[in-house]
């Protein structure tokens, strides 16, 4: 249970925290104090402050990951079930695509007979 909060702890410390204080930095380098203000004084300071140094975190992300791999891109488990498909559901699909094809080539017929017609029509 605590390596799982660790284990978020740091995922949240490397998506979020990272480019948000990187957004700052690069803020106070292109405009100082004034644009940081500025950017305080937005509707949505974290979102632009996390857009702003979204790519400077992915260098550092990248820089830590040399030094200790899995640290700097931290691994996010995943659930994968596997299904198996049973004989019903292989009747189901044979069924679906029988009555597509069947609309298919109802519907193709519908466009021959409009054309068979709309050219007999010119031909008078």
């Amino acid at each position: 249970m605590a390596k799982d909060q660790f284990r978020d702890l740091h995922l949240f410390a490397m998506q979020s925290v990272l480019p948000f204080g990187m957004g700052i930095v690069n803020n106070a380098k292109s405009g100082g104090f004034r644009k940081i203000i500025d950017v305080l004084r937005s509707n949505d300071p974290f979102s632009e402050f996390q857009v702003a140094g979204d790519v400077a975190a992915g260098v550092v992300r990248d820089k830590i990951d040399e030094f200790i791999p899995g640290l700097g891109h931290p691994v996010v488990s995943v659930e994968v079930n596997v299904e198996e498909e049973t004989a019903d559901s292989e009747r189901i699909n044979y069924d679906s695509l029988i009555s597509t094809l069947n609309r298919i080539n109802t519907h193709a017929d519908q466009l021959r007979d409009f054309f068979e017609n709309s050219s007999n029509q010119i031909d008078n």
